[in-house]
């Protein structure tokens, strides 16, 4: 099984290390696990167990992990690639479409979806945000263009930003970097066909590869600097 990291300013500024145990006074560290299981399909596992998945791909791109399950499921578009929701074994709590978008709670976290549209081909996506375990989220899904001041101010501070690239991706380097600028995430895990997420990451000023396609995130110890953190893909 590949290894875990947990992500912490000295592992992203230089190697990562062992953690100690904390003082016996301290309470315990609040982590999130993120699964990357390919394309946009994440899994993150909240430090109390809930799982959230984004996104599972069709298989006319791939296959997904047998088993997989999840508490709330939350799927951007419509598009064959990206909202295979029979791939869920159980029946979560599901965001998508119309009914995803705005303000909704499932299992004590709050989530909102923001839509907004292709210029091009008008085609409506979700990008999700959400707070868990102390970490600000936004899945940006399939967003097509930099975000308008009124999606900003419903986003609102993010700390993780998982950002579409590559062929299934509608977005120019140009207008990504708008989107990073605009929201000024401390973590970027880019997400896509594994050959384009990698080229992309590549080019990245402040780039941390993890050994594997899971890590572990804190509130405690994100990094200062903007980084970009490349998983590896499970095949």
């Amino acid at each position: 099984m590949r290894s875990l990291l947990c992500v912490s300013l000295c592992a992203l500024l230089a190697a990562c290390s062992g953690s100690s145990e904390p003082p016996a006074n301290t309470a315990p560290l609040r982590q999130v696990r993120v699964d990357w299981l390919g394309y946009e399909t994440f899994r993150m596992t909240s430090s109390l167990g809930l799982k959230i998945v984004t996104n599972p791909f069709g298989s006319s791109v791939g296959s997904l992990p047998g088993n997989l399950r999840a508490d709330v499921l939350l799927i951007t578009t419509e598009k064959s690639a990206f909202n295979n929701s029979d791939a869920i074994e159980n029946t979560p709590t599901t965001f998508r479409g119309p009914i995803g978008a705005g303000l909704h709670s499932s299992s004590g976290i709050a989530f909102r979806g923001v839509p907004t549209a292709d210029p091009r081909s008008g085609d409506v996506n979700l990008a999700f945000t959400w707070t868990v375990d102390g970490i600000r989220i936004c899945f940006a899904g399939n967003q097509a263009a930099p975000f308008s001041s009124y999606d900003l101010g419903l986003i609102g501070t993010v700390d993780v930003l998982f950002l579409p690239v590559g062929v299934l991706s509608s977005l120019s380097d140009d207008i990504r970097a708008q989107i990073i600028g605009q929201l000024r995430p401390r973590v970027i895990i880019p997400m896509g066909p594994s050959g384009a997420v990698n080229a992309w990451a590549a080019a990245q000023p402040n780039l941390y590869r993890v050994n594997g396609s899971s890590v572990f995130l804190s509130r405690e110890k994100m990094p200062f600097q903007q980084t970009v953190l490349l998983l590896e893909s499970r095949s």
